[in-house]
C-alpha cells in the first residue's frame, strides 16, 4: 500500500502539472472538462463494477499528455482486469517494473496493425520487449478510435507461469507492502522507441476495507490531511548551486527554529513525525542527487558528530508515511534539532543555478505513538571501503553482519522489520539481502534488475518480518564495470548499503559494516569476479512476492517441494580467484581526513531563522559522511 516507505510517486511530474497549463486538454485526464470523445463513449459503456480503480499518468515532458489506466483485481478468480488508453495510432504498452524503468519489466502491448495483444518482457537492457514463451494475457476488447486513441482491455492471472518472464502481482493493500510501479508507453507503426511518450507512477492495485486502491501520492496527501495536526517546511531559499561536480551542503534547523516554525507545541513537549513529502525545485531537479533528513538528540544546534539519519530522498522516492501508531519522536528527550544534507551533482559545471524550494514537508502529530521507528544500515553504510576497486568486469561483493551484532545491540528479544531499501550507484546490477537464523533463511529481499537512473533506493515489496537476537544479516551487491571504478561518495563511484526500518527503536542498533569501531557489529567483506556470461545469479525476473516468515526456500516461485527445500547459508566468497587481484581487501582502505572549513558559495536559508550552513566538496565530506554522523549514512545517499 501507499502508506509506507519511499514511493516512486512521480511527485515532480505532479508539481510540474500544477504549474503548467494546457492549450488542449487531454480527455484522458479526469480533471479535464473535455467530453464527447470516443474515449468518453467507451467509459459510459462500462458496467458500474467493471473497473474499481483508474489513474491518469502524465509524461515527464508534458503533463498535458499521458495515459489512462483502469483496473480491477478479482481475488476470487485471482485475476487482474485492465483497460488502457493513450493517444496513438500504432501501439500502446503497459508494464510493471521493479524500479520504474524498462530493465526487467513485465510488459503487455497492443499493436493496431496486427490487431494482436502480446505478453512480453525486457531483460537487463533498455531494449524492445521480447515476446514471452507463454502468453498469459487475454485480449477482451480493443478500440481504435477515429479521433486518434487506442483503447485495449485485457485480463491475466495474478500468479502466472513458472518461467522467468512475469511479475507476480501481490496484494499491496497492506499498510506495509510497497505499491506496484506501473510504466507505460505508446507510439506509431509497430512497437519501437517511444521517445517522450513514456510514463510511470506508483499505484496501489489492491483495495481492502481499510484502504482503497489508487495513485499513491494522492492517497498519501489525503491521509495526511486526516491524521496530522499540521506540517512545517524545511527548504532552501535562493541557494546558488556550486559549479563543482559534487557538492555536499548541510543546513541546520535548531530547536528554536523548529519551535518558531511550529513543529513543537512548546520547548519541553515532543511531537511525532508521521509523514514526509520531499519537495524539489523543478528548475534545479537536474542537479539534485539526494537529500538526507537528520536528527540530533544531544543538542539543539545540530552537533555534526551526534546526528543520525532519519530519512532521505532520491529521484523517484518522494514521500514517506508511517502507519498509525508508528512514528519518529522529535523534541523533548529525543531529536532536539534537525538538519538537511543536500548532495548536488553539477556534472556540466552550469553556473548561476539558483534553488528556491528543495527540501521536505514534515507532517506531525502531537499525540504519542505506540511504537517509535528505528533505522539500521547494513552493508557498507559508512563507505569504509572508500577507494577500494570493485573489479574490472562482473563482480560480486558480500557483507555479513555477524550474529553478535543483533545479540548485543538489541535490548529486546526481537524487532519488527517493516521495510528494506537497497542502494547502489550506476554500475550496480543486482542486490540481495537476507536474514539467517540457525542456518535457515528467514527472509530474502531482492532487487533483481537495479536501475540507478530510475531510483536511488530500491524498496523491496515484501511483508514485515521479525529479526531476533542472534540473527545474521547478509548483503550482496553485484556490479559490472570496465573502468577503474571504486567505492566512494561520488555518483561516479559505487556504494553497497541497505536501510532497514524497524520497530521498536533500539538505541544501539544503528549500523553494521566493515572496519566498524564496535567489533560486535563489524561485518566481514569478501569479493570475487564472475564469468563474463554471468547473469548475476538471478533466479527470476519478477519481483519477489512477500511471504510469511520463516522462508524455507529462497525462490519466490513454487518448486516441486517448496516447504522442505533446504537453504544453504549465503556464501562468503573468498578472494582467491586470480581475477580478483585488483580487488584489495577492506583492510587496505586508507584512512581519510575531513576539513570543517566552509566555502564561500552564495546561499540564503530561510533568513528569518538562525540556520548554520556548511558546504563541502566530495573529498572534504569523506570522513563527515563516514563517521561524522554515525548517521550511518542511511544514505539514501547515493
Amino acid at each position: 500500500m501507499y502508506t509506507f516507505l519511499l514511493r516512486a510517486a512521480t511527485l515532480l511530474l505532479l508539481v510540474v502539472a500544477v504549474l503548467a497549463t494546457c492549450d488542449t486538454e487531454n480527455p484522458l485526464d479526469p480533471s479535464s472538462s473535455t467530453g464527447g470523445t470516443e474515449y468518453h463513449q467507451w467509459l459510459s459503456s462500462l458496467s458500474p463494477n467493471q473497473y474499481e480503480g483508474n489513474v491518469y499518468i502524465p509524461t515527464a515532458s508534458n503533463p498535458c499528455v499521458g495515459m489512462a489506466f483502469h483496473w480491477r483485481m478479482d481475488k476470487e478468480s485471482s485475476k487482474i482486469y485492465i483497460g488502457v488508453a493513450a493517444q496513438a495510432t500504432g501501439w500502446v504498452a503497459l508494464g510493471f517494473s521493479e524500479t520504474g524503468g524498462m530493465r526487467g519489466a513485465d510488459i503487455v502491448y497492443f499493436e493496431a496493425m496486427s490487431n494482436q495483444l502480446v505478453d512480453a518482457h525486457v531483460g537487463d537492457a533498455y531494449a524492445k520487449p521480447q515476446s514471452d514463451m507463454i502468453q498469459d494475457w487475454k485480449l477482451n476488447n480493443n478500440i481504435i478510435t477515429s479521433d486518434g486513441f487506442i483503447i485495449f482491455e485485457a485480463e491475466r492471472a495474478l500468479f502466472t507461469n513458472y518461467g522467468n518472464e512475469d511479475h507476480i502481482l501481490i496484494d499491496d493493500s497492506s499498510v506495509f507492502v510497497r505499491d506496484h510501479i506501473v510504466i507505460g508507453a505508446w507510439g506509431e507503426g509497430t512497437i519501437s522507441f517511444h521517445g517522450k511518450n513514456v510514463v510511470k507512477s506508483s499505484v496501489q492495485l489492491f483495495s481492502s476495507a481499510e484502504s482503497t486502491g489508487g495513485d499513491g501520492l494522492t492517497l498519501f496527501r489525503k491521509e495526511m490531511n486526516e491524521r496530522s495536526d499540521g506540517h512545517v517546511i524545511l527548504k532552501l531559499n535562493n541557494y546558488r548551486i556550486p559549479i563543482d561536480e559534487t557538492t555536499y551542503h548541510e543546513v541546520c534547523f535548531s530547536g528554536s527554529d523548529l519551535l518558531e516554525l511550529g513543529l513543537f507545541p512548546d520547548s519541553s513537549s515532543p511531537t511525532y513525525i508521521i509523514g514526509l513529502e520531499y519537495l524539489v525545485d523543478p528548475n534545479t531537479v537536474k542537479y539534485a542527487h539526494h537529500i538526507l533528513l537528520k536528527g540530533d538528540a544531544s543538542t539543539t544546534s545540530c552537533n555534526q558528530w551526534g546526528t543520525q539519519i532519519l530519512s532521505g530522498w532520491t529521484p523517484g522516492n518522494d514521500y514517506l508515511l508511517f502507519p498509525e501508531n508508528i512514528g519518529l519522536k522529535v523534541g523533548s528527550d529525543s531529536y532536539k534539532s534537525l538538519s538537511l544534507e543536500y548532495h548536488f551533482d553539477n556534472i556540466d559545471g552550469d553556473n548561476n543555478k539558483i534553488d528556491n524550494g528543495t527540501g521536505v514537508k514534515i507532517y506531525y502529530s502531537n499525540k504519542p505513538v505506540e511504537h517509535e521507528l528505528g533505522v539500521v544500515v547494513m552493508g557498507d553504510g559508512l563507505v569504509n571501503l572508500e577507494d577500494t576497486k570493485i573489479g574490472n568486469g562482473k563482480s560480486r561483493h558480500d557483507f555479513t553482519c555477524p550474529s553478535s551484532c543483533t545479540q548485543n545491540s538489541l535490548g529486546v528479544n526481537e524487532v519488527n522489520v517493516v521495510a528494506e531499501g537497497h542502494h547502489m550507484h550506476a554500475k550496480g546490477k543486482r542486490m540481495v539481502t537476507s536474514v539467517e537464523r540457525g542456518g535457515i533463511v528467514i527472509n530474502k529481499a531482492e532487487t533483481n534488475y537495479w536501475d540507478f537512473k530510475q531510483s536511488g533506493i530500491g524498496t523491496v515489496r515484501q511483508k514485515p518480518y521479525k529479526m531476533k537476537k542472534g540473527d545474521q544479516y547478509h548483503t550482496t551487491c553485484y556490479y559490472e564495470s570496465y573502468e577503474e571504478t571504486r567505492f566512494g561518495l561520488a555518483s561516479s563511484e559505487e556504494m553497497c548499503m541497505t536501510f532497514v526500518y524497524y520497530y521498536p527503536k533500539q538505541d544501539l542498533f544503528l549500523y553494521c559494516g566493515p572496519n566498524f569501531f564496535l567489533p560486535s557489529c563489524g561485518s566481514s567483506y569478501d569479493a570475487s569476479m564472475l564469468e563474463s556470461d554471468s547473469t548475476f545469479d538471478r533466479e527470476m525476473t519478477q519481483s519477489r512476492a512477500p511471504t510469511d516468515s520463516p522462508i524455507i526456500t529462497p525462490s519466490a516461485r513454487p518448486t516441486s517441494n517448496p516447504k522442505n527445500s533446504p537453504v544453504s547459508t549465503p556464501v562468503q566468497v573468498p578472494v582467491n580467484n586470480p581475477e580478483t587481484t585488483n580487488i584489495p581487501s577492506a583492510s587496505s582502505n586508507p584512512s581519510s581526513s575531513f576539513s570543517n572549513t566552509p566555502t564561500d558559495h552564495e546561499e540564503t536559508l530561510l533568513p528569518t531563522l538562525n540556520t548554520d550552513i556548511q558546504t563541502t566538496s566530495a573529498a572534504e565530506a569523506s570522513l563527515a559522511f563516514s563517521f561524522h554522523t554515525i548517521t550511518i549514512v542511511i544514505l539514501l545517499l547515493i
